[in-house]
């Protein structure tokens, strides 16, 4: 008997703690999302010079020549300095190994410069292209769209992704017959957002000098909240 009591006093306490826990978490919590597009105003492009030769001079010099053309070319399309930068500079042997000689045999040197170039009017991006490419330029690695100033886009998609929260509050609140109280908390649970780079081997380019066509189409930007709502 005296164990069906300590029990009973026990199972008491227990129901009694998660009433009090239920009624001070009278809360609903929802998540809300958004996606913001926007047309690109500005391309970022890595492209180069690629040249095999017998010596790592020789190599050196031939790609110095092309990427000297290609540098006055954008000089001459009005790419400012500052748009304009080195990314990769590389030189090794290449050598194959003669199974019948039992030897290496040196193929030669191969050397490599990659530019990072940013071009601001869209416009002319096709005729930058082909005219780098006529210049000498003849590996790319990566076309990248963005926009120059992203506060506008990000602060709509935030925005929206509230209103978004908002929304769900409402709606459950309504069809579960309580009123939504004030907001309680606001966190913000997007993935911080991480450069889209085209990371893929370089790829030999070969083409007549003439215009490149380039669609930049939209790029998005979204946003994640989580939004804790009292319900009175």
């Amino acid at each position: 008997m005296r164990n069906l009591i300590q029990a009973m006093v026990v199972t008491a306490a227990v129901t009694f703690g998660q009433t009090g826990w239920a009624e001070s978490a009278r809360q609903i919590v929802v998540g809300g999302q958004a996606s913001i597009s926007a047309a690109p105003d500005t391309a970022v492009l890595s492209i180069g010079a690629q040249e095999l030769r017998p010596s790592a001079v020789e190599a050196m010099n031939a790609v110095s020549d092309s990427l000297a053309r290609v540098l006055e070319l954008l000089d001459a399309q009005g790419i400012a300095a500052k748009d304009v930068q080195t990314s990769s500079l590389n030189l090794h042997r290449r050598a194959n190994w003669d199974r019948d000689q039992n030897r290496e045999v040196v193929q030669g040197y191969e050397a490599s410069n990659m530019l990072r170039i940013r071009v601001r009017d869209l416009d002319q991006l096709g005729t930058v292209l082909a005219a780098v490419l006529d210049q000498g330029a003849n590996t790319m690695s990566g076309l990248e769209f963005t926009v120059q100033d992203k506060a506008p886009l990000r602060d709509a998609a935030r925005q929206a992704a509230v209103k978004d929260a908002m929304a769900k509050a409402a709606l459950y609140a309504q069809a579960a017959g309580v009123e939504l109280g004030a907001v309680l908390e606001i966190r913000d649970t997007a993935a911080p957002a991480m450069p889209s780079y085209d990371r893929a081997a370089p790829v030999a380019m070969m083409t007549e000098a003439a215009e490149i066509p380039v669609a930049a189409g939209e790029i998005a930007h979204q946003a994640q909240v989580t939004m804790v709502f009292e319900i009175k």
